[in-house]
C-alpha cells in the first residue's frame, strides 16, 4: 500500500509536481469518489502522480473533541479504498493542534508547494482550510501556482446531498441499502476478537466478540447477515448487535458466529465485518431452545444472503447487489 506520514516525508519526491485531492475521505463514499475520479483523469492525462493528502485524526477531534463524529471506517480500510479508486500515493497528515494554526497561505507555502509540489488542486467546492477557516476554493485560485479544480457535491435522487454525516447516520439506523448506494459497497466494521461470557458456545454458536478497533460508527441493535474475513479468509457470519435481550445482565457487544469457521481460538485477532442486510431486531424468547431455533433460521437466511450477494455474475444481465434502487447522480 502506497502511503506516507506528513508532507515532512516527502524529499522532492515529485519533481514534476502532481495533482492532489484533499480531504478527510471518511468512508470514500460516492462524493468522495467524483472528487478522486476527477483528480486521476487529469493525472493521468498529464503523466503526472495522482496523490491523496487526508488527515488522521479526524480534524474535529483536535478542533472540537466534543463533535467529533464516530468514523466510518478505519484508516487502513480508508487507504485501501484510495488506492483502489487509482490514487498513487496517499499522505496522511497528523492533524495536530499546531497544524491546525498553520494560517492559510502557511497550508499552501508548506504542504502544497514546498510539501508536495501540487500542480493541480481537486477539492469540494466548499472546502475550507487554515487557521479559523480562513482559506477558500478562492484564496487557492488566487495563488497562481497551481490548477485549482473545484467539485460539486454528489446528491441523491431527491437533490440532496450526500456527505458523511447522512451515512453515518444510515448506519446507525440500519438503513444498509442507502449505505451501500452512498458507498458503493457494504459497510466495514473492523474489530478485534475479545474474551467473553462464553454463552454462544453453550448454545451451539460459538461466537467472537469484537472490541472496536478505532471510534467507529455501529449500526443499529439487531441481527444481520455480514461477510466476515479473518487472516484474509471469508466466511458467512450472523452478527448479533447491541445487548441480548435474554441476557439482561450483558454487555452491549458486536459478536459474530462465523459459519465454517474452525473450531480454534481468535482472541486477539483482527476481524472485518461486512454487514450485507438485517436480518431482524433484537428480541426475547420463551425459552433457550426458541433463540435456538431462531438462531439456525438467522443461520440459514445468512447463508442465502451470503451466496446471492457474492454470486458471480458472467452475464451482462445479472445485477450487482449494490446498484437495487436510483443511482447516485452528481449535481452540476
Amino acid at each position: 500500500m502506497s502511503w506516507v506520514i506528513g508532507v515532512e516525508s516527502l524529499t522532492r519526491a515529485f519533481p514534476e509536481g502532481c495533482v492532489v485531492a484533499i480531504g478527510v475521505f471518511d468512508g470514500v463514499h460516492r462524493g468522495h469518489q467524483a472528487l478522486i475520479q476527477k483528480a486521476v483523469q487529469h493525472a493521468r492525462a498529464q503523466g503526472l502522480p495522482a496523490v491523496a493528502l487526508t488527515f488522521d485524526p479526524h480534524p474535529l477531534q483536535v478542533l472540537s473533541p466534543a463533535h467529533a463524529p464516530p468514523l466510518l471506517c478505519s484508516l487502513r480500510h480508508r487507504l485501501e479504498r484510495l488506492r483502489g479508486f487509482g490514487i498513487d500515493l496517499t499522505v496522511v497528515q497528523p492533524f495536530t493542534e499546531a497544524f491546525a494554526r498553520l494560517s492559510a497561505g502557511d497550508f499552501v507555502e508548506t504542504v502544497l508547494v514546498q510539501g508536495l509540489g501540487a500542480r493541480v488542486v481537486v477539492v469540494g467546492e466548499d472546502f475550507q482550510f487554515g487557521a479559523g477557516r480562513s482559506g477558500d476554493v478562492a484564496f487557492l485560485r488566487q495563488d497562481g501556482r497551481f490548477e485549482v479544480l473545484a467539485i460539486a457535491p454528489v446528491v441523491d435522487e431527491k437533490g440532496e446531498r450526500l456527505s458523511s454525516t447522512r451515512v453515518r447516520q444510515w448506519v446507525q439506523s440500519g438503513v444498509l441499502d442507502c449505505v451501500h448506494q452512498a458507498l458503493g459497497e457494504p459497510f466495514h466494521w473492523e474489530g478485534v476478537v475479545m474474551r467473553g461470557d462464553q454463552r454462544g458456545r453453550t448454545l451451539g454458536y460459538p461466537t467472537a466478540n469484537l472490541a472496536p478497533v478505532v471510534n467507529q460508527v455501529c449500526p443499529a441493535p439487531g441481527v444481520y447477515a455480514c461477510r466476515a474475513t479473518v487472516a484474509g479468509e471469508p466466511y458467512p457470519a450472523a452478527v448479533s448487535v447491541g445487548t441480548p435481550p435474554m441476557f439482561p445482565n450483558a454487555r452491549a457487544i458486536v459478536e459474530a458466529y462465523l459459519i465454517g469457521f474452525p473450531d480454534q481460538p481468535l482472541y486477539g485477532r483482527l476481524l472485518t465485518l461486512e454487514f450485507l442486510a438485517k436480518l431482524r431486531e433484537q428480541g426475547a424468547f420463551e425459552s433457550l431452545e426458541a433463540l435456538q431455533q431462531q438462531m439456525a433460521q438467522d443461520v440459514a437466511r445468512t447463508e442465502a444472503i451470503y451466496r446471492d450477494f457474492f454470486a458471480p455474475a458472467p452475464s451482462q444481465n445479472s445485477r450487482n447487489p449494490l446498484d437495487d434502487g436510483e443511482p447516485l447522480g452528481v449535481h452540476s
